[in-house]
């Protein structure tokens, strides 16, 4: 039965993440933003809500060292799991002028964490507000640009006012990506109307995946540690993968991309700055390599953008083989 609700959850997951990225891509050309706005803000923080309540929740039962695993393990699959499996299916490319400042962000937040939880490991209460208002200050970045950018251009180039070929503006968009019922534009409610079904599916379906995979571990005999930091990053990034997949495949790299780099920084920021806020996070020494994987895992997707513009098919194979022997090393650390 436990292997049925599995799959049911996995099932309507799939299914959200395809009307989720549906009417964020619609959304983004409604409001005339570039696709990558949707992924970093929309599209990450939908997907990055399993990840907040475990957070939340386990902030409030004072075992919130799940909580650390689930994001330190989430940010390794993000990227090195679903940006790999999803590159052997859909290669693409991305514009890298996009994402420079993004992934560095998300690099230097993640080195900020490694140091508050090297000196004492401890995540103190004083060091979550730190997090959260290292969220405050992302935001405020992030409207800024937005702001100064929408001013000078029609197409609201925000990150890289030179990348004029990748965004596009919203009479380009509408005459030469028409829809199946071509003439006809969705209302603003309707489109959030499946917005939210499309979010629901996903966090519902997401936590129908994770409860399951927790109780077949605990069936297995795994240990709490490891199940944070593989099992639970695993489940609570299904989203992310279920996104990431359907997104590339409708030629929506920046929402796919966005929505790894913005969940990356999302959970540093607000899932460990508010669980860490509820209950100071205790840690435990072997966290540390997973902090390191972590960082590298960044420092090689901005590589891979920055240098190449693309992730390819033999790219997404290395990002995978990372993984897998991250996972083997873990798996080997058990006993």
């Amino acid at each position: 039965m436990i292997y049925l609700t599995l799959g049911i959850g996995l099932l309507v997951l799939v299914k959200g993440a395809d009307a989720f990225v549906g009417a964020a891509s619609k959304i983004a050309v409604f409001l005339n933003v570039p696709s990558f706005i949707v992924g970093i803000f929309i599209v990450a923080m939908g997907t990055s809500a399993p990840e907040a309540a475990i957070g939340v929740i386990s902030g409030i039962q004072g075992n919130n060292i799940i909580t650390l695993g689930d994001v330190v393990g989430s940010s390794i699959v993000n990227i090195l799991g679903i940006i790999g499996i999803t590159a052997i299916i859909f290669p693409f490319k991305i514009e890298s002028v996009l994402f420079k400042k993004e992934i560095l962000i998300s690099i230097f937040v993640q080195v900020c964490l490694y140091i508050m939880i090297f000196t004492d490991n401890t995540l103190s209460r004083m060091e979550a507000v730190v997090l959260l208002v290292g969220l405050l200050l992302f935001f405020g970045y992030f409207y800024i640009n937005f702001k100064n950018h929408s001013k000078k251009e029609k197409s609201v180039k925000v990150f890289a006012p030179e990348a004029f070929s990748f965004v596009e503006t919203q009479e380009e968009l509408l005459h030469e990506k028409p829809s199946e019922n071509e003439g006809h534009i969705e209302s603003m409610p309707k489109l959030l109307f499946f917005l939210f079904i499309g979010l629901a599916g996903l966090i519902g379906g997401a936590s129908l995946a994770v409860n399951s995979a927790i109780q077949i571990a605990h069936n297995l005999g795994l240990s709490e540690a490891f199940i944070g930091v593989t099992i639970v990053a695993l489940g609570t990034s299904l989203p992310e993968f279920s996104t990431c997949l359907v997104a590339v495949h409708k030629k929506e790299a920046a929402i796919a991309v966005g929505n790894i780099i913005g969940s990356n920084i999302f959970n540093v920021l607000f899932v460990l700055g508010m669980s860490g806020v509820l209950h100071p996070i205790e840690v435990t020494s072997d966290i540390i390599l997973d902090l390191f994987v972590m960082i590298g895992a960044s420092v090689l997707l901005f590589i891979s953008i920055f240098f190449s513009g693309r992730i390819s098919r033999k790219t997404g194979f290395v990002y995978f083989s990372a993984y897998v022997i991250y996972l083997t090393i873990k798996l080997n650390s058990l006993g």
